[in-house]
């Protein structure tokens, strides 16, 4: 490890890393309850829809913002705020079926979630040696650890026939222990780090690149095809296969652990100079998959290529944002956060497409838009690789 994260920072690293973890717990938990909320509540598909268009919707404004507020607070302050924030709103979501309760809460775990994302992504950003997207990698590979152990959770929860609930006062609480945790932490060490760019752009300037049109829109349908599936891949195994609503949880564990293993290897398989091509190969290996599965007839042949889906999907999200940072060297809080407010317009937009398509012509056919929108993705890969191979910041 001592080759990869410079001694300086590794009091800032590994406390990141956890925050990371739970940030993917809190993202996973309600696709995975989502056949039992469904039950229990008797929402329709529409309400669900809502529900969870409700969290893009706060991660959205929140990441669209962060990066400003990051410049005039500091980091720690955003981070800070966001954590607190989830911790209430998490132990109070799903008190009532109401839709409109349960849709305040989510846009409020949102919020909080996008200061976390945007924080740790500037943070690595910083950190990252030369040439190099190793923490972002890792950071990014604990999230799909916290993503496969938030179902398991459920799934255990479930079949211990415990209130569902008790998996998001699980999650509050972690998310409170980590804020108090946070305020020890010297993020001024951040600010240590002088990073010099051959793109020289200032705050105003990024929007004139097209780099930065090409990484939102890359985002921005990555995260809704990625959240996408691993919302309803557990509500698709219950409906279409007919399998208990506790291995449709463990579904979503697979998915995530699909996406773990890739984050993990990736980065020691390849040269992070290569960064274009494996975008571009697993924008391919993702739509392709993710074909196979929606035509396999059985639970086992789709578990397979659901996989294969999760695989494509791993290291997408942490390169984007490594070329992002290290394009736009001289605003990175900005760039970073507008990057990743791409991902919540996404997460915001196709979870009410899914939702009306699944209530119209059944979750089938309307796993067919996350098809279509992988193959969106691979276009606007192929184009990112082209920019990135004219650029002189990237090899």
């Amino acid at each position: 490890m001592d080759r990869v994260i410079d001694r300086r920072y590794r009091a800032l690293f590994w406390p990141l890393l956890l925050t990371f973890l739970m940030f993917g717990f809190s993202m996973t938990i309600i696709g995975a309850l989502l056949p039992r909320i469904l039950a229990e509540y008797h929402w329709s598909y529409t309400q669900a829809g809502l529900v969870l268009a409700g969290n893009a919707f706060g991660y959205f404004v929140s990441t669209l913002f962060a990066g400003i507020l990051i410049r005039r607070f500091g980091p720690k302050v955003v981070i800070g705020s966001g954590l607190l924030l989830m911790t209430v709103s998490l132990a109070l979501f799903g008190r009532v079926s109401d839709v409109v309760y349960n849709l305040l809460f989510n846009v409020l775990i949102g919020v909080g979630q996008g200061a976390v994302e945007v924080v740790v992504n500037y943070s690595m950003v910083r950190m990252e040696r030369e040439g190099e997207s190793h923490l972002m990698s890792f950071v990014h590979a604990a999230f799909s650890i916290g993503a496969i152990a938030g179902p398991s959770i459920v799934a255990l929860i479930l079949s211990r026939h415990l209130p569902w609930t008790v998996a998001y006062e699980i999650t509050a609480a972690l998310c409170g222990a980590i804020a108090v945790l946070l305020v020890l932490l010297p993020f001024r060490r951040l600010h240590d780090h002088v990073e010099e760019g051959t793109a020289k752009t200032g705050v105003r300037a990024i929007f004139r690149y097209p780099m930065l049109i090409l990484a939102v829109s890359a985002i921005f349908i990555y995260v809704g095809l990625e959240l996408g599936v691993s919302n309803w891949v557990a509500e698709y195994y219950f409906t279409v296969f007919h399998t208990p609503a506790a291995r449709g949880a463990f579904m979503v564990s697979l998915f995530w652990f699909g996406v773990f293993t890739g984050r993990t290897l990736i980065p020691i398989l390849f040269r992070t100079q290569r960064q274009a091509e494996i975008l571009f190969s697993l924008a391919l290996l993702l739509t392709l998959s993710l074909f196979g599965a929606i035509v396999m007839p059985g639970p086992i042949p789709a578990a397979v290529f659901f996989y294969l889906t999760s695989l494509g999907c791993s290291a997408f999200y942490p390169l984007v944002m490594t070329v992002v940072g290290r394009y736009f060297a001289s605003a990175q809080s900005i760039a970073v956060g507008f990057a990743a407010s791409g991902g919540g317009i996404g997460s915001l937009l196709f979870p009410l497409l899914m939702s009306a398509v699944a209530q119209s012509v059944g979750i089938r056919i309307g796993f067919v838009v996350y098809l279509v929108l992988g193959a969106l993705l691979s276009g606007v890969a192929y184009l990112v690789m082209l920019q990135l191979r004219r650029s002189k910041v990237m090899s």
